[in-house]
């Protein structure tokens, strides 16, 4: 059943509207009526008395109230809504009082106030639209305004801000009375008199079929084409509000230059329609046009279905082939390399230039990117080398060149030292065309849990591998090893194995032990390969002799053979023994009291020799000396007398055990029943280190009566050769070996001494002497096979040296380029070491000493390394950026004007890529010094780049290029150049000019003359100048300007000619000013403060309009001269009326009439101006259009008529606006202006839109719409 509606009692509320519909569209279009829908069925029975009224059909989204109308009526719970409303507000109000007159105890703080009123203001706001009372359901969006509303106020309220009310009432008090005074002396409102809408009536709404257009490209995107024959781009063609019958292309062909026309025929344009993808605007489509060649193309010709053809919006489709990099190796499949290798790569760039490219290089796991921008070739032009202007066209007349379009293919190459092992990685990641196309290159890609690597030609992939070396491990010519006849044994030697390079080949030679001298080269000597495959791998040898290591080498790398590189074995020879006694008598009793036997071994110490002692023939003692020399004196000396018997019976060395003596000769027998002597002054006790070839000394302390006879053996290689010094008087000699011209070891023995007394005493002291057994060679090492190196110039360069002998050596080296400074003198520890050098030139080995100071000798083919600098990077500037050449490394480039645009060309040479660092500065005018600025950075791919230069402000630019790297110089400190490269650019400044004195009024009396004052204008700048000023008149409100062509000093005097001197008030400004270099500058009013002039008379009164027809509304103001207040009397509308006024006399125009000014009176002076100024006021002019809307077809055209009110000629502006959605605002689309002598005028429109007047003028006045 419905609901019966409330009585419409005076007291209650109006009708209760239905809830809103949710389905409702918030924009409706006209349609025609519908028929009436059948009445909804009613769910109950009406009240008895009552006639079922059928209720209207409603949606079936109709919401009803949460508290259903028939238990409380929808007035009742809106009272109780705003009951509810008016008790919380209440309790506020409350709570306000307390905050802010509140004593301690019943105060309330400003942040309680704030979170209490907050939350329940915005609880009650955000429930009510839940119950949906009608009338109280509001949107979301009103209840949030109302819920901010109400924490504005309740923030202002907590922080007890104080609202400017006065200002306030004020600001609105004025809008509402904006009053003025009137001629008829009375406030009047001008908006009330000049915004009257009866003035302009009525608009004229024309629709016609909508225009078709076409644009192609309307997204100003760059397409590109891949490689392949079926790769193609969709270039969209926009359609708008027409179907179009064929269409019609032109394209720039980028290799032969010549513009080709596609033709799309009408099938294929009716397939691009049904293929087209329509927008939300029902007019707009867009054709998917498909192109499969590189070129410029644009629309030449669109032809609708009706023949006639469409308007083209201009705009190209830049079509090129897409951007590509790769990475091009020599050989391919060599995957493998050797430290000190280069890597002997280049990256290829193809695509429209100039090119960006990023690529890395991962080495060990350790990635390095690197970024090189605006690559393109020497001597390339392209449109796009500054950036690619989308709203230039690139497609002009008479422009037959469009080679720029072209793939260009770049090389850049990659040469780098591969000094670290391990796995080496060059991926390229992604690389960018002139007009945006990047391409994306993943190095690796998941497929689940497989890694995919990049192709081929994308990432390249090898392994750096170590060089091998090889040497002797504890053998070389100062420590041989010993091989006993019969046996074997291993030469071991240091590999630095690495597993999965072996297998390893070791080469040696091999000279048999008579041949072998290990200060010459081995003759009859055989070479032998090993191969090497497990690190303890070591040759077997049975044979004596001199095995030198020649080469080492993996199945990669050919690697060095370091020291000791040779080693020697020997055969230990038998050891024997003989004997020598002498007995120990007392000097008193000359008998014996022990015995001195001297032992002389052959052989290897230590030996170990054993005897019998048998004393009377019964009682035996087994003895043994343990000697670790080949010649040993002991002293025995029983304690009980006795026949004592010394039986030697076995002797053994290092190599041999127990061999058997006859003990029958080596017996010596003694029955037991003071002297000479000598001994070695040093300390004997450790071997003497000596140098082959050359003497040692030894020094003797004798003992006894002299003369001396001293007998001496020196022992060497089983030899023994004795050696006698007669006639000693003195009690220390020095015993002076020969030239010990074999290495080894030596024993110098004393045998015996014979004093005066005849006396022979044996002796037993004995001195060691190791002598090498070579001399001490140096040789410079080679590095890669050759005896020469290069390296980055300011580095320390190492050259490798091999030595052989005794460590340390010392070394002296001398530069043969530089021989005028002191030889090197470096100390060496190892075999294998190396020279430090910081200089270039050809280094020579002089000589060469051991520890032990001896002298050694220099390999004469490997005694010079030459060590040469890689050439640094270097910059220029092309001859086209240089005006003159000052001097060495400095430049001067042509003057240019602050603001222009300039830039400088850089050439350079190295390895790309390259970046330079430079620092602008800049002296401006007055200053003595430079200023400089932020250091610069600049990154180039190839040998050319340029430089934007800093034109922003005057004075002497000044740009020093301090530094250059590229990929091989690339330490930022050594990269500065020796000499900065500096640039010089006068940049001049913009001249200027200014009025020596704005603030003075400069005043002509009109009875005076003109022109008897100047007005000094102070010029900065180079004379001559040219010079413009503005002179407004105020009079007249009309410009003047006047060119001043010449002024050769910077103090011109101007004067204002006589025509422009007229009554009123002037305003001089300056507009623009040129020097002699050719700078401009337009002045505004910042640089220049305008002066003024004025022209009076005593008293004099002067109209600010010089014009004698006013219209309603317009204020007739008069500027008075004189001396202030001013009394005028003038009459308008037949009344004589008379007013106070200041220097401005104006008045506002109430209604048409004549206004005449009949006298003037000043303060100064009694004295009345008669006058007889008349101004005549005119109705402002009216006009009416045709009211109506009209549809009309293309080309057919609608008469609109306007008729006119006022005085002609008429003229009016009408506009033509878009016919707006409903909801929307039009929008004006053109705007014509049209004048008529008639009080009617027709026209006729062909164009769509609703035209309406927006201003009409007839001879004397005019109104515009919404002019206050």
């Amino acid at each position: 059943m419905a609901e019966p509606q409330t009585p419409k009692l005076p007291s209650s509320f109006p009708t209760s509207p239905l809830p809103p519909r949710s389905n409702l569209r918030s924009r409706t279009t006209a349609s025609p009526p519908k028929a009436p829908q059948p009445p909804r069925r009613s769910t109950g029975t009406p009240p008895s008395g009552q006639p079922a009224v059928p209720a209207q059909a409603a949606p079936p989204e109709e919401l009803e109230p949460r508290i259903a109308t028939n238990v409380v009526d929808a007035p009742t719970q809106r009272f109780y809504a705003f009951l509810i409303f008016g008790v919380i507000q209440a309790i506020k109000i409350s709570d306000i009082a307390k905050l802010y007159t509140g004593d301690d105890n019943d105060s309330i703080s400003e942040l309680y106030f704030c979170f209490k009123w907050l939350a329940i203001d915005g609880l009650f706001f955000w429930f009510l639209p839940y119950l949906r009372i009608p009338w109280l359901t509001f949107s979301p969006s009103t209840t949030f305004m109302q819920i901010l509303f109400f924490f504005a106020v309740n923030m202002t309220i907590s922080f007890k801000y104080t609202l400017p009310f006065s200002s306030v009432f004020y600001s609105i008090w004025k809008t509402i009375y904006d009053r003025e005074l009137s001629l008829s002396e009375r406030s009047v409102k001008i908006h009330d008199i000049t915004h009257n809408s009866s003035h302009i009536q009525g608009k004229y709404t024309v629709h016609i079929l909508p225009e078709g257009a076409a644009m192609l490209n309307p997204f100003t995107n760059c397409f590109c084409l891949e490689e392949t024959s079926s790769s193609s781009a969709v270039v969209p063609i926009r359609i708008n509000g027409t179907e179009p019958l064929t269409i019609q292309l032109e394209r720039a062909d980028f290799e032969t230059g010549e513009i080709q026309v596609i033709d799309i025929k009408e099938k294929e344009t009716k397939k691009l329609l049904k293929q087209s993808r329509r927008d939300e605007d029902p007019n707009l489509r867009y054709l998917q046009y498909i192109v499969k060649s590189p070129g410029l193309y644009r629309l030449r010709r669109v032809m609708d279905i009706a023949h006639l053809d469409v308007r083209i919006t201009q705009a190209e489709a830049l079509v090129v082939t897409c951007p590509k990099a790769s990475i091009k190796v020599s050989d391919p499949k060599k995957r493998d390399r050797c430290s000190g290798d280069l890597s002997d790569l280049s990256v290829v760039i193809e695509g429209l230039a100039p090119l960006d490219i990023k690529y890395s290089r991962i080495v060990k796991d350790t990635p390095v990117m690197f970024a090189v921008s605006r690559i393109y070739t020497e001597n390339y032009q392209s449109p796009l080398l500054s950036g690619w202007n989308k709203n230039e066209p690139l497609m002009r007349e008479g422009l037959t060149d469009f080679s720029w379009g072209k793939r260009q293919k770049i090389s850049i190459p990659l040469n780098e030292s591969l000094a670290s092992a391990g796995d080496w990685v060059y991926a390229i990641d992604t690389v960018k065309d002139a007009c945006g196309n990047v391409v994306h290159y993943s190095r690796i890609t998941e497929d689940g849990d497989k890694m995919i690597p990049k192709t081929e030609n994308l990432a390249h992939t090898f392994t750096v591998h170590g060089r091998p070396q090889a040497s002797f491990l504890r053998c070389d010519p100062l420590n041989p090893m010993s091989l006993p006849p019969g046996r074997e044994t291993n030469l071991q030697f240091n590999l630095d194995f690495r597993k999965g390079d072996g297998p390893y080949t070791l080469q040696y030679t091999y000279s048999p032990h008579e041949t072998a001298d290990p200060g010459v080269q081995a003759i009859e000597a055989v070479t032998k390969d090993v191969k090497i495959k497990t690190p303890t791998t070591a040759i077997t040898i049975g044979e004596p002799g001199l095995y030198t290591l020649k080469s080492i080498s993996n199945k990669y790398c050919q690697g060095d053979i370091l020291e000791p590189s040779t080693c020697l074995v020997i055969t230990p020879p038998k050891p024997s023994v003989s004997i020598t006694h002498e007995n120990i008598l007392d000097k008193c009793s000359s008998s014996a009291v022990g015995i001195t036997i001297d032992v002389t071994l052959v052989g290897t110490p230590d030996f170990k020799l054993w005897y019998r002692l048998i004393r009377d023939g019964a009682t035996t003692e087994v003895k043994k000396f343990d000697i670790d020399r080949t010649r040993y004196q002991a002293t025995i000396t029983p304690s009980t007398a006795g026949h004592y018997v010394y039986e030697f019976y076995r002797l053994d060395d290092k190599w041999n055990e127990g061999l058997v003596l006859d003990h029958t000769k080596l017996r010596v027998e003694q029955t037991i029943q003071p002297m000479a002597g000598a001994t070695f002054a040093e300390s004997v006790s450790t071997p003497r280190k000596a140098c082959i070839e050359e003497p040692v000394e030894f020094k003797v302390n004798l003992q006894g009566i002299p003369p001396w006879k001293l007998k001496y053996d020196l022992i060497h290689s089983n030899k023994r050769k004795s050696f006698l010094a007669e006639n000693i008087t003195e009690p220390v000699y020095t015993i002076r070996t020969q030239n010990l011209n074999q290495g080894g070891k030596y024993a110098l023995a004393l045998v015996t001494v014979e004093d005066n007394s005849r006396c022979k005493v044996f002796l037993d002291a004995e001195a060691k002497i190791d002598v090498r057994f070579e001399k001490p060679r140096a040789a410079f090492g080679p590095v890669d096979g050759k005896m020469s190196t290069r390296a980055l110039e300011g580095k320390e360069v190492i050259i490798p040296l091999r030595m052989r002998g005794e460590k340390p050596w010392t070394l002296r080296v001398q530069n043969r380029d530089f021989p005028d400074e002191p030889p090197i003198v470096q100390t060496i520890e190892e075999s294998n070491s190396h020279l430090k050098v910081k200089k270039a030139g050809r280094y020579e080995l002089l000589d060469v000493k051991d520890v032990a100071s001896c002298p050694g000798i220099v390999t004469d083919t490997a005694k010079t390394f030459e060590v040469t600098w890689i050439d640094r990077p270097t910059i220029r500037l092309s001859e086209s950026a240089v005006q003159k050449k000052e001097r060495e490394n400095l430049y001067f480039r042509r003057e240019v004007c602050e603001g222009d645009e300039d830039a400088v060309e850089l050439a350079f040479t190295g390895s790309a890529p390259y970046q330079v660092t430079y620092w602008p500065s800049v002296k401006t005018e007055g200053s003595t010094t430079f200023t400089r600025n932020k250091q610069q950075e600049v990154r180039a791919g190839l040998s050319i780049t340029t430089v934007r230069l800093d034109t922003s402000s005057p004075g002497m630019h000044r740009y020093e290029f301090l530094s250059i790297a590229d990929s091989l110089y690339d330490d930022p400190k050594e990269a500065r150049l020796p000499k900065p490269l500096v640039l010089q650019q006068r940049v001049n400044p913009k001249p200027s000019a200014k009025f020596a004195d704005p603030t003075k009024i400069y005043k002509y009396c009109r009875d005076a003359g003109a022109g008897d004052e100047y007005i000094p204008i102070q010029l900065t700048g180079t004379p001559p100048f040219q010079l413009q000023i503005n002179i407004k008149h105020h009079s007249t409100g009309k410009n003047e300007n006047v060119n001043i062509p010449a002024i050769d000093s910077n103090l011109y005097r101007f004067q204002v000619p006589p025509h422009a001197l007229t009554l009123g008030s002037h305003t001089l400004s300056l507009m623009k000013v040129r020097d002699a270099r050719g700078c401009v500058r337009k002045m505004t009013p910042q640089d220049s403060v305008p002066v003024h002039v004025a022209v009076a008379d005593l008293p004099t009164i002067t109209p600010d309009e010089a014009k004698s027809d006013y219209c309603v509304g317009d204020r007739i103001s008069y500027s008075l001269q004189g001396s202030p207040p001013f009394a005028v009397e003038y009459l308008f509308e037949n009344v004589a009326r008379k007013a106070s006024s200041g220097a401005k006399f104006s008045r506002v125009a109430p209604g048409p009439g004549n206004f005449t000014i009949t006298g003037l009176l000043d303060s100064a002076s009694d004295c009345k101006v008669h006058l007889q100024l008349t101004k005549i006021i005119h109705e402002i002019p009216s006009v009416k259009i045709s009211e109506g809307t009209k549809g009309i077809h293309e080309g057919d055209q609608a008469e609109i008529h306007f008729q006119f009110f006022g005085t002609p000629p008429f003229t009016f502006t009408y506009t033509r606006s878009e016919i707006p959605r409903k909801g929307g605002k039009p929008r004006i689309i053109e705007q014509y202006s049209q004048t008529t002598d008639e009080f009617t005028y027709s026209m006729f429109a062909s164009q769509e839109g609703t035209y309406e007047v927006t201003s009409i003028e007839d001879k004397y006045c005019s109104y515009s719409k919404g002019k206050k």
